[in-house]
This record gives structure tokens, C-alpha cells and sequence, in this order.
């Protein structure tokens, strides 16, 4: 048994701090929202970045897939990624 691995935990996106990697776990979001948030890119096992956040934390800037994409902090709520 390999002894080696990590245990990564599952987070929301909008959690994840500015500069730091992550993977796409999950799309917990429904309807239209769900539908942007894949045709964007956010599908499972894609690897982004969050570039940064407002004062406020809203909106937050992520690069994913080449592109920049900003979101809202509830939209970025709906998205479970694993910090890499």
C-alpha cells in the first residue's frame, strides 16, 4: 500500500486564496448557472488559479483553461475544488 498520499480536502471555490491552484471537484449549481459554469470551463478535474479578489471578496478573478473569468463570490460558492 502506498503510504504516500495525501488526503486533499473539497472546498468551495470562493474559499480558495488569491494566488493558490486548484482542481475542479464538483458543480453543485443548477439550471443556467450550471450551464455557464461548463461552458466556461469548469468541469470536473480542470486546474485554475485564483488571480484575486476584490476589497470586498467580490468579485473574484480566476484564470481557467487560459481564460479569465470573473465571478461572483455566490456563484464561485457553487463550485467544490480540492486545492493544489
Amino acid at each position: 500500500m502506498n503510504t504516500d498520499i495525501t488526503e486533499r480536502t473539497v472546498t468551495n471555490l470562493s474559499q480558495i486564496v488569491s494566488g493558490k491552484k486548484f482542481k475542479v471537484a464538483k458543480i453543485t449549481a443548477a439550471g443556467e448557472i450550471r450551464r455557464r459554469l461548463l461552458d466556461i470551463g469548469f468541469i470536473k478535474n480542470q486546474t485554475g488559479c485564483v488571480i484575486r479578489k476584490a476589497l470586498l471578496k467580490d468579485p473574484i478573478e480566476i484564470e481557467i483553461k487560459g481564460a479569465m473569468v470573473s465571478l461572483r463570490r455566490s456563484e464561485a460558492k457553487l463550485i467544490n475544488v480540492e486545492e493544489i
